[in-house]
């Protein structure tokens, strides 16, 4: 199971217990705190969600040495009645061994207290989670009590969401030696480096919606070597798809297939190492198609509604994992075109939502509530003062955005880019910079010089000439 926590409560954490390994080993100490958790069950992605970062005050560590740490009791209380009040799953003690450097386990007094202190707990809240961990200079071991039999099964992973995903092992170990690399994706190490593609083989990615942009999107993440893809679609194939759906053919319009079969095809055709499945339903503006996503370890969100947008961002903040928000955009002047837009938002911890941001609008998504004949009553009485606009269905500009949120995504596992990131990145098309020209072009310029307008075939391109048996290529 791994546990997901924000990275301002992951740098609170580190913070708070930053005295125990204080360089004058005659000063270490053990510390500690408590972190409530709430749950994810999914089955594909369960985890811990740390909620807080709940600080003991004066007098609620009762004992600190170097050979052991209790928790008042009063504390512990605590802990389980902002639980009780703030529905919430549960939660961890955390303490400090302060010798411990590259590894760090359980002690055997922890071994003791533990079982006797999870009894208490699960007695007061049978429902609850309740765990602990123990943090090293450099390790962090985890682990949650069964409420049943009160067996300790490990915490694999802590993963560190905020201007970038970091994974941290709670195994109490180093991180295991990355497996050799197959060679097919070596030429990303450039900017990818062998970490960072490791953890994105492992990554469930949700990608909502599988038009123009969510296409490209899962075109995209299949050759970065992500480990499974989550498509979120309920559309048929149809002929208007057919100039901007990557791997639609007609005979998949004229079937009526779905979308999400086409591209499920494609994938497994590659016979690369990712996968794409299907979520039920595909659309998740239903509840049970909306929860799938919390099975997801990334999200990145290419429809053109706000109601679906909305309900991103609600999981993006309520399971700590990250969304990414494209959207397109043509501004018109009668049939003048003004502005052709790509956009990138990046949601998460401590960033601005789309609706903050001003990308979606609580009037948007009333309206799209309402059925088509009521959306457009509404609409033509001018009972709104959003209109109804139509996304732009140009593969070019799509593609524009889908390269651009790829590169984020690359981005957040292994930074590149300064951070912190704007909450939303904005390509206009439209609008460009000149490059300073080196001279002034002229006719002693051998490529755009008069002496070559115009000539055709009267003059020799720079190319290579056939070479002679045994003439070094390098003599040329």
């Amino acid at each position: 199971m791994k546990l997901r926590i924000a990275e301002k409560d992951y740098k609170e954490l580190r913070r708070v217990t930053s005295t125990s390994f204080l360089r004058n080993v005659e000063f270490a100490h053990e510390t500690g705190c408590i972190l409530l958790v709430a749950a994810n069950a999914h089955p594909a992605n369960p985890s811990l969600l740390v909620t807080e970062v709940m600080l003991p005050a004066q007098g609620e560590l009762a004992e600190t040495a170097s050979d052991g740490l209790v928790f008042s009791a009063g504390y512990l209380r605590r802990a389980l009645l902002k639980c009780r009040g703030e529905r919430l799953a549960g939660f961890l003690t955390v303490h400090t061994h302060p010798l411990a450097g590259s590894r760090v386990g359980f002690s055997k007094y922890d071994d003791e207290q533990d079982p006797v202190l999870m009894k208490n707990l699960y007695e007061l809240q049978p429902g609850g989670v309740f765990g602990s961990l123990v943090l090293g200079r450099e390790a962090i071991a985890g682990r949650t009590w069964s409420g049943d039999t009160l067996n300790a099964e490990p915490l694999d992973e802590l993963v560190i969401v905020g201007e970038s995903v970091k994974s941290v092992c709670l195994r109490g170990t180093p991180p295991a030696p990355l497996a050799a690399d197959t060679g097919i994706f070596d030429r990303a190490l450039a900017i990818t480096g062998a970490g960072a593609l490791s953890n994105l083989s492992k990554m469930r990615v949700g990608v909502v919606g599988l038009g123009g942009t969510g296409s490209l999107m899962v075109e995209l993440l299949l050759r970065a070597g992500v480990g499974e893809i989550v498509g979120f679609d309920f559309d048929v194939a149809e002929d208007s798809n057919l100039n901007r759906v990557l791997h639609l053919r007609e005979i998949d319009a004229r079937s009526g297939r779905l979308k999400i079969e086409r591209l499920i095809e494609v994938v497994e055709e590659t016979g690369l190492p990712s996968r794409l499945t299907a979520a039920l339903g595909g659309d998740v503006r239903n509840a049970e198609t909306a929860s799938q996503l919390a099975g997801c370890d990334l999200i990145v969100g290419c429809v053109d509604r706000d109601w679906p947008r909305l309900i991103m961002c609600e999981v993006s903040y309520q399971y700590l994992i990250p969304l990414i928000d494209i959207g397109t955009e043509i501004g018109f002047s009668g049939n003048q075109v003004l502005s052709v837009d790509s956009r990138v938002s990046v949601i998460g911890p401590e960033r601005p939502c789309l609706l903050c941001s001003g990308v979606i609008s609580m009037e948007r998504i009333r309206i799209e509530g309402y059925g088509s004949a009521e959306r457009r009553r509404v609409l033509n009485m001018g009972y709104s003062a959003d209109i109804e606009l139509r996304a732009p269905a140009v593969m070019d500009l799509n593609m524009r955005a889908a390269s651009m949120a790829m590169l984020v995504v690359r981005h957040l596992l292994q930074t590149y880019m300064l951070t912190p990131l704007p909450h939303t990145i904005k390509e206009a098309l439209t609008n460009f910079a000149m490059r300073t020209l080196r001279h002034n072009p002229g006719a002693a310029c051998p490529i755009c010089g008069s002496a070559r307008l115009g000539v055709g075939d009267g003059m020799r391109l720079t190319t290579r000439r056939a070479m002679r048996r045994g003439e070094d290529e390098r003599s040329l």
